[in-house]
C-alpha cells in the first residue's frame, strides 16, 4: 500500500445521494466528526489529486454525506463514485495516548522484544475485534494482532514496532 506522502485517506465515495450533488462517503477514519469541520478536501480520482472545497457534511447512518464545490447535480456526484477523499498530513487531528494513525505504522520495522528483526508492516487490516498488522518477513507474510499483549511499543517517529514473540505467533 503506497500513499502519496501528503495524502491521508479519510473516506471513499460510494456514489451520489439525492439530486443536488451530495456524495455518500464511507469513512476510513475513526474520527467521523472531522468531516463536519472540513473546508477543503483532497480528491484522488483517475490518478489525479485535486483540492476541492467542502460546502457541507453531515452524518447518515455509518456514512457521511458530503457536498463538494462544483458538484451541483446527481450526474456530477455519480461521476465521483470510487474517488478517495483525503487531507494533507499536516491537517490530521492529533491523537492522544497509545493511539496511532495507520500511516504512522505502515513501513515500520517490526522487532521482537529480544531485538530479533522480524520484518516490516505493509498494511493494517481493520477487523471487528482488533486491527491486524500485515508484516512482510523474509519467509513471506505474517499477520500480527494489534493487541496490548502482543504489541509492546510503537515508536512512530522511529518507524518501529516492538512485539512480544508469543509461542506460535510467527509460525
Amino acid at each position: 500500500m503506497t500513499e502519496e506522502p501528503d495524502f491521508v485517506l479519510i473516506g471513499r465515495v460510494r456514489g451520489a445521494h439525492g439530486l443536488k450533488g451530495e456524495v455518500s462517503v464511507e469513512p476510513e477514519t475513526d474520527i467521523v466528526e472531522r468531516f463536519k469541520g472540513l473546508r477543503q478536501v483532497l480528491v484522488r480520482w483517475s490518478g489525479e489529486i485535486r483540492e476541492i472545497g467542502v460546502t457541507s457534511a453531515r452524518g447518515m447512518g455509518g456514512d457521511v454525506l458530503v457536498k463538494l464545490e462544483g458538484t451541483d447535480d446527481r450526474g456530477a456526484a455519480e461521476a465521483l463514485a470510487g474517488a478517495e477523499l483525503g487531507v494533507r498530513r499536516r491537517d490530521v487531528w492529533p491523537l492522544g495516548g497509545d493511539t496511532y494513525y495507520v500511516f504512522d505504522v505502515i513501513g515500520s520495522r517490526v522487532v521482537g522484544d529480544g531485538g530479533r528483526e522480524i520484518g516490516r508492516v505493509e498494511d493494517v487490516l481493520r477487523m471487528p475485534a482488533n486491527d491486524v498488522f500485515v508484516v512482510r518477513t523474509g519467509k513471506g507474510e505474517t499477520l500480527i494482532p494489534a493487541t496490548k499483549n502482543v504489541i509492546k511499543r510503537i515508536d512512530a517517529a522511529a518507524k518501529l514496532v516492538v512485539i512480544e514473540e508469543l509461542e506460535g505467533l510467527l509460525d
